[in-house]
């Protein structure tokens, strides 16, 4: 036996040492390897059959709760490491936001101003250096629309979309196009009602430019649970075939993906059709969790700890609590009804306390019948620290009623099990009232530890939603004071050289058209240069703010489900870290009550980086087709 002790210590220690530097799987392998280890041991020592099964009941379940406790320190020591990273990001966390907002901005101000004044400045340059007198009326023409279109867009980009009412406006200040527009739809959030709005536009600049003359449909409306917009032209003449990047249509994809839709655009007979499809309500995937990886495998752990003790007790032999084989088939039900409870501690204390303290009265009438050698006190006492776990869960849990009631139930039915047993004389109402108090005075310092710790986290959770909502609030305003400077500059620069743009057009000055324009790009130009040059490090901070600067370098739509206010800090920086090791074009991230999901496509090296970062926070990978993977990380 003593070497047995030695084997299960030394082994319980490296299993600690495993759970809290390997993943889950290859701690229960070593789990599994300590427990054969010490039943071989046993069964070499020239142990009974009997005996050595004691001893594996006995020293899984110890494993069990080593393995349980090692998996708990390493959940604690990623979220920790994942504070220190939040914290430490946090100072740049502000140049974050301002450079994602100044991004954003660059790619607006690229898509509207800087086509619309690069195009006017080619048509006037050509138009003054052929001298012909019709093309010089049609590029003035040509400077008009363009100037107006190009100052409108820009009072949108200083102020933002945030409603559907704003494609009206598009659609009523659109030149030359014969266009019929409907809209069924009234009320959609602002990211969908931004995206709609760069589609529509998108979509009519190049019908105007590569369809001239063509008869267009604008449809803005509900089609099967989705908002569909559809622009769709009857094909034309292209006006200007070297003024296109490229870059519109691949940035609507990202764009309308950001908001968990599809976009399409191609040939339809004569013509060309863009479509953009956005869910109306963007529905929280479920999740099959692996509970063994998260916090309940504490529970899982205390279950096989509360019957691997009552069991491997029972058939160790020498002991006062040695029982013959026929005595087992009527113990181990009892043992079993005593420890699963544990599973349901937390989620139904009440129901789980009540199977518990059934059993006292089972394990008297069982003693009493003659078929069990151990009394039920015997029994309690050996098993009374799961009633006091439970206990502790009612405090965890904050309710103070059931904690009371829970404390009664187990101080009437432990002291009665006790007053029952061998040995009492005298009254037994009396003793059990004694025994009963005294059960009492253990119970409450285990509910009132539970409720101790329940209100650590509530404090720290209430600490952590203040200082998170403070600062979003900062980083909200961060943004805005960003946008509103940009804006200041793009009415001082190009915005004013637009509507110069447009005067001298209407004035017929076509020099001075081609001069404004030039300026008005030239301004355009240093203004892009600025606002993509970034203001904080390379690597953006592991925040939410980082995330949206990443997602804008790399060109890849970050698709949000679910509201990410009250995102626990160390959850913040994992949902980072996962979308970092993404390498599509789009990245999911659902917010749900009880963590957070994030999906993406991923390397194979990337995969096992994610394995081991899901497996730290309790959480779980799961890999889908085309190598697709989904992360999920508990609160």
């Amino acid at each position: 036996m003593g070497v047995v002790s030695w084997t299960l210590l030394v082994g319980a220690m490296i299993l600690y040492g495993i759970a809290v530097r390997r993943t889950a799987g290859a701690a229960a392998v070593a789990a599994g390897v300590i427990v054969v280890a010490v039943a071989g041991e046993a069964a070499m020592a020239g142990g009974s059959l009997r005996s050595v099964g004691g001893l594996a009941l006995l020293s899984g379940g110890l494993v069990a709760i080593t393995w349980a406790f090692g998996r708990s320190r390493r959940r604690s020591r990623v979220r920790r490491d994942a504070r220190v990273a939040y914290r430490a990001a946090r100072s740049a966390a502000w140049s974050a936001a301002a450079d994602a907002e100044r991004l954003r901005l660059a790619a607006e101000v690229h898509d509207t101003a800087a086509h619309r004044l690069t195009s006017i400045a080619v048509s006037a340059a050509s138009a003054l250096h052929l001298t012909d007198r019709r093309l010089q009326e049609d590029a003035l023409s040509h400077a008009g629309q363009e100037g107006r279109l190009a100052a409108a867009e820009l009072a949108v980009v200083e102020n933002a979309v945030s409603d559907l009412a704003t494609i009206d406006g598009l659609i009523g200040s659109w030149p030359e196009l014969s266009l019929t527009y409907r809209r069924t739809v009234d009320h959609v959030s602002p990211q969908v009602a931004a995206a709609a709005y760069r589609v529509v536009r998108e979509a009519l600049t190049n019908a105007a430019r590569y369809a001239s003359g063509a008869q267009v449909w604008v449809g803005v409306r509900h089609d099967s649970g989705s908002l569909t917009v559809v622009i769709r032209d009857s094909g034309g003449e292209a006006r200007h075939d070297d003024l296109g990047s490229g870059l519109g249509l691949t940035g609507l994809v990202t764009t309308v993906a950001s908001c968990g839709g599809t976009f399409t655009a191609g040939p339809d007979g004569s013509g060309w059709t863009v479509c953009a499809r956005f869910p109306v309500r963007a529905e929280v995937p479920s999740v099959r969790a692996e509970w063994w990886r998260g916090p309940r495998a504490w529970d899982a752990a205390l279950v096989g700890l509360a019957f691997a003790l009552s069991m491997g007790a029972a058939l160790l032999p020498g002991g006062s609590t040695m029982v013959s084989t026929e005595q087992l088939t009527v113990l181990v039900p009892m043992f079993m009804m005593h420890a699963i409870p544990l599973w349901w501690r937390t989620r139904s204390p009440l129901w789980s306390l009540a199977a518990m303290v059934s059993v006292h009265p089972i394990a008297w009438a069982v003693w009493v019948a003659g078929w069990s050698s151990i009394p039920a006190g015997d029994l309690f006492l050996w098993g009374f620290w799961v009633e006091l776990a439970q206990v502790y869960a009612f405090g965890v849990c904050r309710d103070r009623v059931g904690g009371l009631l829970a404390v009664l139930l187990v101080a009437a039915a432990g002291g009665l099990a006790l007053a029952m047993g061998p040995g009492i004389s005298g009254d037994r109402a009396a003793v059990w009232a004694v025994l009963a108090l005294s059960v009492a005075v253990l119970a409450v310092p285990a509910w009132a530890m539970g409720a101790m710790v329940a209100r650590m986290r509530a404090r720290r959770r209430e600490a952590d939603g203040a200082a998170g909502d403070l600062y979003r609030q900062g980083l909200s305003a961060v943004a805005r004071a960003e946008r509103e400077r940009i804006a200041a500059g793009l009415r001082r620069t190009a915005s004013r050289h637009a509507e110069a743009v447009v005067v001298a057009a209407e004035e017929g000055r076509l020099s001075t058209v081609l001069d404004e324009a030039r300026a008005g790009l030239g301004a355009v130009r240093g203004l892009l240069e600025e606002l993509r040059r970034p203001l904080g490090a390379d690597d953006p901070p592991p925040t939410l703010a980082g995330l949206a600067v990443l997602a804008a370098r790399r060109m890849v739509a970050v698709h949000q489900i679910g509201d990410p206010r009250g995102l626990v800090p160390e959850l913040e920086v994992g949902v980072f870290r996962v979308a970092q090791e993404c390498s599509g074009r789009t990245v999911t991230v659902s917010f749900r009550h009880d963590g957070v999901l994030v999906g993406g496509a991923t390397s194979r090296d990337a995969r096992r980086r994610l394995h081991v970062l899901a497996d730290a926070y309790g959480g779980a990978l799961t890999v889908g087709t085309g190598g697709t993977v989904r992360v999920w990380l508990p609160r």
